[in-house]
């Protein structure tokens, strides 16, 4: 990474670090409803968290770069969740199952697409004046019941 004082960040690394946040108590509730509620995407703002368990921050135009990535995904992935969703109670439970499964494959494909864009992006260390940036994500969305929800319960920033 560009100016960054750590390593690059690997998909695989990332997908561990949000399965392991995924887990833990009341997280997955709180990233549906960031999704349902707010319109967030769970997988950017599990990066900020990344980024700012790190102390690192990005520019804003840098942050716009990140969305930016999501674009071939994100449009895609709304739509299968939404006829997911609408025909859940009529798929049998197995293909419905399979639905999921396909869906966390476009998460991931997601997270490989941000990863790479952070990667190419120049991070800086995050000074006290710096506003966490799952924070500014959170703040952004009109969302800041769940900022703090994961300040308190996973970043530990």
């Amino acid at each position: 990474m560009p100016n960054s004082p750590c390593s690059p960040l690997t998909a695989e690394a990332f997908w561990q670090f949000c399965l392991e946040r995924y887990q833990q108590p009341g997280v997955e509730s709180a990233c549906l409803t960031l999704q349902n509620q707010y319109q967030g995407n769970v997988n950017l703002l599990l990066l900020y968290i990344w980024l700012d368990q790190q102390k690192l921050t990005l520019a804003p135009q840098e942050q716009e770069r990140l969305k930016q990535s999501l674009q071939p995904t994100q449009a895609l992935l709304a739509q299968f969740r939404s006829l997911r969703r609408q025909y859940k109670t009529h798929l049998p439970a197995s293909l419905y199952r399979e639905s999921l499964t396909f869906e966390l494959q476009l998460e991931r494909q997601q997270q490989e697409y941000l990863v790479e864009a952070l990667n190419a992006l120049p991070l800086q260390a995050r000074s006290q004046q710096h506003i966490p940036l799952s924070h500014q994500y959170c703040q952004q969305l009109d969302a800041e019941g769940l900022c703090l929800f994961f300040f308190k319960n996973i970043s530990n920033i």
